[in-house]
């Protein structure tokens, strides 16, 4: 029973399980308490899953067991594309807050209740990993690393920068690949300075950008920008920075995969 939130191995069992389900099978799908990986990765994926049924899997259902109260990224988009695509086919269940999963009899337990299905797909919470646990860089709910936003430095070990996911979220800042990435400049340009003995930038900026794939081609987009505030030493949102997409479409998607390919070349070299 794959959670499949890291593609490679996990990703291919899954589409392997989905592949050998019969048609007319129910797919369930579990979604943790925010914060976790991709905002809108949970409900890419269930447009992705529905795509596929309604192309070789007609008769299959997806049910949707979201521990948040409402879609947590992009909600109106991604309604939209849901009725007028997969109308029929998707179960959105919010308050779906989940208490075990039965793996031999294929159901997941919530509070009250439970839910069988033919393949199960349960997204755990989501934390900073072992290694920012064993170093003692996790200061808050036991999840997450609470950093110096001008040199992305840890505040509670000197001399260790935390990037990325692990990182104790600013105010509605994502945890996504685009910030990720943003936070690593922010970091080389400030460990540049910190070796040199020159100053750091006391208002660094960061821009998002997150693309979903409604479909094989269409898509659409969330972007943001964000500055340091000394007052409050943190990053908070630009007013009236970046915007959302009034629809999916396939330029957007061309736009998608731009993005994709400047991220490898930049993290991958």
């Amino acid at each position: 029973m794959p959670h499949a939130w890291k593609a490679g191995a996990e990703t291919v069992l899954l589409r392997k399980q989905l592949e050998a389900m019969r048609d007319g099978g129910v797919f369930v799908f579990h979604i943790p308490m925010s914060p976790f990986r991709c905002p809108p990765g949970p409900y890419e994926r269930v447009c992705q899953v529905a795509d596929y049924f309604k192309r070789s899997k007609p008769k299959s259902k997806i049910i949707v067991l979201d521990s948040n109260p409402d879609l947590v990224s992009k909600k109106g988009l991604f309604l939209a594309s849901w009725n007028k695509l997969y109308k029929g086919i998707i179960d959105y269940r919010p308050n779906s807050e989940l208490e075990d999963v039965d793996a031999k009899g294929m159901t997941v337990k919530l509070l009250g209740s439970s839910v069988k299905g033919d393949v199960l797909n349960v997204v755990p919470p989501q934390r900073a990993g072992d290694i920012a646990r064993t170093t003692g860089l996790i200061t808050t709910n036991d999840r997450w690393c609470d950093v110096d936003w001008m040199t992305m430095e840890s505040v509670k070990v000197k001399g260790v920068h935390v990037l990325g996911d692990a990182t104790l979220s600013a105010p509605a800042m994502p945890k996504s690949a685009s910030m990720a990435n943003q936070h690593a400049k922010v970091c080389a340009a400030a460990v540049i300075a910190l070796i040199r003995g020159e100053p750091v930038n006391p208002e660094p900026m960061m821009m998002n950008t997150c693309y979903s794939f409604v479909d094989a081609k269409n898509v659409m987009h969330v972007a943001s920008v964000h500055a340091y505030d000394a007052a409050k030493k943190t990053m908070v949102q630009v007013k009236g920075s970046g915007g959302l997409s009034t629809a999916a479409s396939e330029l957007e998607g061309e736009y998608a995969w731009g993005w994709a390919r400047n991220i490898w070349s930049e993290a991958l070299g």
